[in-house]
């Protein structure tokens, strides 16, 4: 697992303790419409599972009422933010 979140320009760690981190999808739709998301061409070569296995994006990319108390996404994290990027 990468010590940070896999969208570009993004340099949250997984040492910070006010961030979340959440893996890829294992679906092939909803996993490429994440890599879509982190504007990384080098993730589009990547299958689903291994962008499952090795990367994620931190909790600073998804609408915060997405997001349940147990840090896990509501709907399957449709709602990726990347505005701020």
């Amino acid at each position: 697992m990468p010590d940070c979140c896999a969208a570009a320009n993004c340099k949250q760690s997984t040492d910070q303790s006010n961030v979340s981190f959440f893996r890829f999808p294992q679906d092939p739709v909803r996993c490429k419409q994440w890599v879509g998301k982190c504007h990384r061409p080098d993730l589009e070569t990547k299958t689903p599972e291994d962008l499952h296995s090795n990367y994620r994006l931190c909790s600073k990319h998804f609408e915060t009422s997405m997001i349940c108390q147990q840090v896990s996404l509501r709907g399957f994290g449709e709602h990726l933010l990347f505005i701020k990027m």
